[in-house]
């Protein structure tokens, strides 16, 4: 778990408070339309072009940091100037999101090996349109990583509708993580800073959409310095816990949403990620490329 820096006397009101702002509907809870939905379809699926092509020419021997850099040369030559966050490979026990760790790899990071499993997240911004995803791939069979497929499949298809029904969010969290423990694995996102399973995602102006610098890590923090300055001022205007989808989120679940579930399997990590419209009475993914799998050859 994320450690607690919240005294245990102090904890029942930072509770509230959090439920309280993650409950205020901001601009970004307007359902999209139809030509934004396009535009984020379009930039979805080069995340997903980038992420899968990647996996197509990974083998053993490469390390997370030549792939994120790899995913993010073949994203430049197409035309993106920046992307929500910077590349992120996560391999063998870095998928599993150790606690309050997950983000790009430092340096060359780990290196693959046969067996290994893989976790590819991109998001470049497109024409002004974030797409977010993330892809799990493994180096050669293997029966428990097609288990944990199959898992996050069949979620997938239940999504929707639960996004669709009219009561909170925290609803959803709640829901998943129970699936999740139910079928013997461990809800990973635990892992992450917030606890955060999902976030909403925007559409950028000509400058944060061409920027293509990010804050330092001295001063700013390890989180801060892989993710995008338009998108953390975006979402720090919006107060932050309404645009996450987090175990405590009360608020509306319209927009569009990157949403992430992310398991433990023993061994291995395995998530996927991508877009999810929300409309007043309906709930849709804007494309099955997800479900593409790829095996990498050991």
């Amino acid at each position: 778990m994320v450690r607690n820096t919240t005294s245990p006397a102090m904890a029942p009101m930072a509770g509230r408070l959090e439920r309280w702002v993650s409950g205020w509907r901001t601009r970004s809870a307007r359902p999209p339309t139809a030509p934004e939905v396009e535009g984020f379809r379009r930039a979805q699926r080069l995340s997903f072009d980038c992420a899968q092509a990647a996996a197509e020419a990974m083998r053993p021997g490469w390390t997370e940091g030549r792939t994120q850099q790899w995913m993010a040369d073949y994203l430049r030559d197409r035309g993106v100037k920046t992307w929500l966050h910077k590349p992120i490979a996560a391999f063998a026990e870095r998928t599993l999101a150790p606690d309050a760790a997950w983000g790009p790899a430092r340096g060359d990071g780990l290196t693959l090996r046969a067996g290994d499993v893989a976790i590819l997240d991109c998001s470049p911004i497109v024409d002004g349109y974030t797409g977010d995803v993330a892809y799990t791939v493994g180096v050669g069979d293997n029966a428990e990583l097609t288990k944990a497929h199959t898992f996050l499949s069949e979620l997938r298809d239940l999504l929707p509708a639960r996004f669709a029904d009219p009561a909170t969010a925290t609803h959803v969290f709640a829901w998943v993580t129970a699936l999740m423990e139910l079928a013997g694995y461990q809800n990973a996102v635990n892992g992450y800073v917030g606890h955060v399973m999902g976030h909403r995602v925007y559409r950028h102006g000509p400058l944060t959409a061409n920027f293509p610098y990010f804050l330092p890590e001295r001063p700013f923090g390890y989180l801060a310095s892989w993710h995008a300055p338009g998108f953390l001022l975006k979402i720090a205007r919006r107060g932050v816990l309404p645009e996450e989808l987090g175990p405590l989120h009360t608020g509306p679940k319209t927009g569009v949403w990157a949403i992430e579930p992310h398991i433990r399997a023993g061994e291995f990590g395995c998530k996927f990620e991508e877009l999810l419209v929300v409309t007043d009475d309906d709930a849709y993914w804007l494309d099955d490329l997800s479900q593409r799998r790829i095996t990498i050859a050991p």
